[in-house]
């Protein structure tokens, strides 16, 4: 099961945290999650681990704050 949803925003966690867009979802031969992620909507893709990612933190403050009331 996939940590991410697609249209999810995400943080690259190992590159200064630039935000992009979980655009696709790819399992692996080793039956890892890659995720295709449109970074600044250039519309260029770039592909990661899973573990590269992280939510974005505008939308997790969001969630928390619904959450609460």
């Amino acid at each position: 099961m996939s940590k991410f949803a697609i249209g999810g925003k995400v943080d690259n966690a190992a590159d200064d945290h630039e935000v992009g867009t979980v655009i696709a979802i790819f399992p692996t031969v080793e039956c890892n999650v890659r995720y295709a992620v449109d970074m600044g909507g250039y519309g260029a893709l770039q592909f990661f681990a899973e573990e590269k990612l992280v939510v974005h933190p505008a939308l997790f403050h969001s969630v928390t704050r619904c959450r609460r009331v």
